[in-house]
C-alpha cells in the first residue's frame, strides 16, 4: 500500500493496469436508461440527437447483468447516449462540448464570507461501439476562477475509460476506470453525479455531500465484471474492483478492493429473485475485512411502479468488528410518464470514494424530474450520507443536501440553467453548510461520426 506522500502512485491491481487521465474538473457521469426498441437508422444517416427525455421505459422487474449498450457521459447536460439507437454496426463517435457557469456561494467550506466563481468546463470522449461491444476514452477538466475579491484560480481533472465485449456465447466482459483529482472544491460546483435504479436517474450521494475545505485529492475507481446469461430470465455475474482516495495536502488516505457474485432469476413475469455474496479487504491502518451474503427480491407493483427489495448478514474483522452486522438496498422507481419520472433508494455501501477510512456508508436519495415543455424542465434531488469510520475516535460523518434545477433549452445544442444547492455536514468534524446559486449556459455539439 503506497501512502499519501507518494502523491499520484497507483494502488493496489488494477490501478497499475489503468490509471486514467488526471486534469482538472468536476463533472458529473450521467447514465443512462433502458428504452423501448427504436426503428434502425440508415448507415449513412447521421446519429440523432438525444432527446430531451428518453421515450417511455419499458418496464423490466428482474435487473439482470446484460452487455451495456449505454454510454455515461463527462460533463455534459445530457443524461445518456443510448448506442442501439445510434447505430447498426461499429462506428466511432467524437463528441465535444463546454458549459460556462457563474456561482454565488455563502459560507462555502464554514467560512465566514461570501464568494463568486466562474467555471469552465470543456469536455470531450471518443467512442467506439457497434451493436454488442462498446469503447469509449472521456476526459473533462474544470477551471474555477474566483471573481470577487483576490483572483484564485483551481482546477478539477475528471477521466473515465470503459469497455464492453462479449467473450463467448452467453459470456461477456465489462471493464471500467474513473479518476480524478485537484481542488475538490470545485467539484461542489459541478453538475451531480447520478446512478440508474431499475431505469429511473437517481442522484449520489457520496458525490456530492463530503466537503473537504478545498483540499486537493486523488480518487481512483476500476472495476472488472464477468456476466454469464443463459437467458433473459436467468444470470450470474462476477464482479472485481478496487478503489482509492488520498487527500494530497497531508490528510488521510484510504484503499479497498472487493469482489462479488451474484445469481438473478425470474420465479414469475413480475417477480424476480436475487442470491450474492461479497468480499472487501481494506489496505490502510484501521481498516478490515468483510465478508457477507445478500438475498433479494424485485417487483413489479403496477406499470409504473417497480420496487426491490434485499439484505444480508455481514461480518467484519478486528478491528471493526462489533458482532453480527448487516447490508440493505431499497429502491422506488416510479416512471409516471414520458415527461415525469421519481426515483427513491436507500442502502449501505462498503466501498466509498470521498472519504477516506470508512467501514460503511448508509445513503438515500430522491430524485424528480419533469419535462414541462420540449424546451423546459425542472430536476429537484436530495441526498443523504452517514459513514461510519474504522479508526477509534473518529466520529461517525453524517451530512445531507437538497438542490432544484431549472433548464431552458435556448437551442438544440444550447441550454441555460439556473440552480440552487444547500450542502450541510451535522457529524463527523467541525459543523459546516453552504449555499450555492448558480446560472449555468452549456453547449453540447452533436454526435458526430468519424469513421463508418
Amino acid at each position: 500500500m503506497k501512502n499519501s506522500n507518494t502523491g499520484l502512485t497507483c494502488g493496489p491491481w488494477l490501478r497499475t493496469v489503468l490509471c486514467l487521465i488526471v486534469g482538472a474538473s468536476s463533472s458529473q457521469f450521467l447514465l443512462a436508461q433502458q428504452q423501448q426498441p427504436q426503428q434502425q437508422q440508415q448507415p449513412d444517416q447521421a446519429p440523432p440527437s438525444p432527446a430531451p427525455w428518453p421515450q417511455d421505459v419499458t418496464p423490466v422487474v428482474l435487473q439482470l447483468p446484460s452487455n451495456p449498450q449505454t454510454i455515461a457521459l463527462l460533463g455534459t447536460d445530457q443524461r445518456f447516449v443510448d448506442l442501439e439507437a445510434l447505430q447498426t454496426r461499429r462506428r466511432t463517435f467524437f463528441m465535444y462540448g463546454m458549459g460556462i457557469t457563474e456561482s454565488y456561494s455563502d459560507n462555502f467550506g464554514g467560512g465566514t464570507g461570501n464568494s463568486s466563481e466562474a467555471l469552465w468546463s470543456p469536455h470531450v470522449a471518443l467512442i467506439n461501439a457497434s451493436n454488442h461491444s462498446s469503447i469509449s476514452f472521456q476526459y473533462a477538466p474544470s477551471l474555477a476562477e474566483t471573481t470577487s475579491g483576490p483572483s484564485e484560480h483551481e482546477l478539477f481533472h475528471t477521466g473515465s475509460f470503459s469497455f464492453s465485449q462479449p467473450i463467448a456465447p452467453n459470456w461477456f466482459l465489462q471493464f471500467g476506470s474513473s479518476n480524478t483529482y485537484g481542488t475538490d472544491g470545485v467539484r461542489l460546483l459541478s453538475p451531480l453525479g447520478f446512478e440508474v435504479k431499475d431505469g429511473v436517474p437517481m442522484t449520489d450521494p457520496s458525490s456530492a455531500v463530503f466537503q473537504l475545505e478545498r483540499d486537493k485529492v486523488f480518487t481512483s475507481s476500476n472495476n472488472l465484471n464477468l456476466g454469464w446469461q443463459r437467458s433473459p430470465s436467468q444470470a450470474m455475474n462476477f464482479s472485481f474492483g478496487e478503489s482509492y482516495f488520498s487527500s494530497l495536502n497531508g490528510g488521510p488516505h484510504s484503499s479497498i478492493a472487493f469482489g462479488q457474485a451474484s445469481y438473478s432469476v425470474a420465479v414469475t413475469p413480475r417477480t424476480g429473485l436475487n442470491l450474492g455474496g461479497n468480499y472487501y479487504h481494506g489496505f490502510t491502518q484501521g481498516s478490515c475485512d468483510s465478508y457477507g451474503f445478500t438475498v433479494g427480491i424485485s417487483h413489479q407493483l403496477s406499470r409504473h411502479v417497480n420496487i426491490s427489495l434485499g439484505g444480508g448478514p455481514e461480518f467484519a474483522s478486528s478491528p471493526c468488528s462489533k458482532g453480527l452486522g448487516g447490508n440493505y438496498t431499497i429502491t422506488v422507481s416510479l416512471p409516471l410518464s414520458r415527461v415525469s419520472r421519481l426515483g427513491l433508494t436507500a442502502g449501505r455501501s462498503y466501498t466509498t470514494t470521498y472519504l477516506a477510512n470508512t467501514q460503511w456508508s448508509d445513503t438515500a436519495a430522491a430524485s424528480y424530474g419533469r419535462q414541462l415543455s420540449e424546451a423546459i424542465g425542472i430536476s429537484l434531488n436530495s441526498g443523504y450520507d452517514r459513514s461510519v469510520r474504522t479508526v477509534a475516535g473518529l466520529g461517525a460523518y453524517v451530512g445531507y443536501f437538497a438542490g432544484a434545477d431549472f433548464s431552458w433549452k435556448l437551442a438544440r445544442t444550447i441550454a441555460l440553467t439556473a440552480s440552487y444547492r444547500r450542502f450541510e455536514q451535522v457529524s463527523g468534524g467541525p459543523d459546516q453548510g453552504q449555499n450555492v446559486a448558480m446560472i449555468s449556459l452549456g453547449w453540447n455539439a452533436l454526435p458526430i461520426r468519424i469513421v463508418k
